[in-house]
């Protein structure tokens, strides 16, 4: 019997694809990320394209997205995106550093990166 995919395990599965070795690159955004007239997440998506022999590895790459902005963003981008919810929390604006929020976000993306390791995949994260 194979057991059901939950929604993170199939956005690993699909971003790790390409490769057969459960390895990703993983990056977290939010809507400070995809926004403006020259957002971040352009000129991150920008730096496959200029490196060499880097183009590939978009293909590996699994954008973890913050709040709704940057998930219709990623998903716009036909990007392999999953939508990282955490309830009562807004991570869509700036964080303080080490304010309750910050600390609270930075917990949050810990945990959320020890569960992709339990669950076997290997990953390069920026």
């Amino acid at each position: 019997m194979v057991k059901p995919k939950d929604e993170l395990e199939a956005a690993l599965d699909e971003a790790s694809s390409s490769n057969g070795n459960k390895t990703l690159i993983i990056a977290m955004i939010n809507k400070a990320y995809v926004q403006g007239e020259n957002p971040l997440l352009n000129l991150f998506l920008e730096s496959f394209w200029l490196g060499n022999n880097t183009q590939a590895l978009v293909d590996q790459l699994l954008l973890v997205t913050l709040d709704q902005i940057a998930l219709d963003r990623c998903k716009y981008l036909r990007l392999h995106c999953y939508g990282l919810v955490t309830d009562g929390v807004d991570y869509s604006g700036e964080k303080l550093y080490m304010s309750d929020d910050f600390i609270k976000m930075m917990w949050r993306r810990t945990n959320f990166l020890a569960d992709v390791l339990k669950r076997g995949y290997n990953f390069v994260f920026t």
